[in-house]
């Protein structure tokens, strides 16, 4: 994982793997996909609809106050679709490649309102993370890594953003020393097929080759559950999760 901000600090570097593969795309290989289908869908909630919690907010910096702070690791809408849940298809070896990266729009977290925002965010490997606070007050962005390299940085007021880059595929949660409710979570991608689901609870998966499939589903609070889907050429494959509490 390389690290760096807009005044250019030398704060961490790693090396690539040769050729510029990293470790987390060794067994995956981008290429043209013929007559590929999609899989859509929705992740619902089973059982009573938890109420959105609020988080208890502490200290004196003003945009910890501006509003009340939603607690984002569970949200479930009214009619029972969950936000925030991570679809993926598992052990695929070959399809489409990652989407050219773009210097000029990556990925981004922002630390806004004392909140992560947005609460959880798909990453390729070796792209660019950019990292921002909005706040003008002190943050900590601390990522609770274990495969890639862990990274906890001071982010002072004056700091308007890091960039952070990661190397292997995995779900990194994240914190703030600073206020102790902020969390949030990096999902590294292993290959394209990921998404994350809406405000509807529904996701998206395109041009995926034909063929049959394990997808995943992963959140937070309600833990993993795995479907097995059929892709045909062209066509859409619809699917739907439920996740209950454990």
């Amino acid at each position: 994982m390389r690290r760096s901000n807009t005044n250019r600090l030398a704060v961490g570097v790693v090396a690539l793997c040769m050729l510029g593969t990293s470790r987390s795309q060794a067994g995956y290989e981008g290429t043209d996909v013929k007559d590929g289908g999609s899989i859509v869908g929705t992740v619902r909630f089973e059982g009573k609809i938890p109420k959105r919690r609020r988080l208890k907010v502490t200290g004196a910096d003003k945009p910890c106050h501006s509003k009340p702070i939603p607690n984002d690791d569970l949200v479930v809408s009214k009619d029972g679709k969950i936000r925030w849940a991570v679809v993926s298809i598992k052990k695929i070896k070959k399809g489409k490649p990652f989407p050219p990266a773009d210097p000029e729009n990556p990925v981004v977290l922002n630390q806004q309102g004392c909140r992560f925002r947005p609460h959880l965010v798909v990453v390729p490997p070796e792209r660019t993370l950019r990292i921002l606070n909005s706040d003008g007050v002190l943050h900590n962005v601390h990522l609770y890594a274990r495969k890639n390299e862990p990274f906890n940085r001071s982010m002072p007021g004056r700091v308007k953003q890091l960039e952070v880059t990661f190397d292997r595929a995995e779900r990194i949660r994240v914190g703030c020393d600073v206020h102790k409710w902020m969390g949030g979570w990096i999902v590294v991608a292993k290959h394209p097929y990921y998404a994350v689901t809406g405000k509807d609870g529904s996701f998206r998966l395109e041009n995926v080759p034909p063929g049959t499939y394990t997808l995943q589903v992963w959140h937070e609070k309600l833990g993993t559950q795995q479907r097995e889907v059929t892709v045909s050429p062209g066509a859409d494959a619809e699917i739907e999760f439920v996740l209950k509490r454990k």
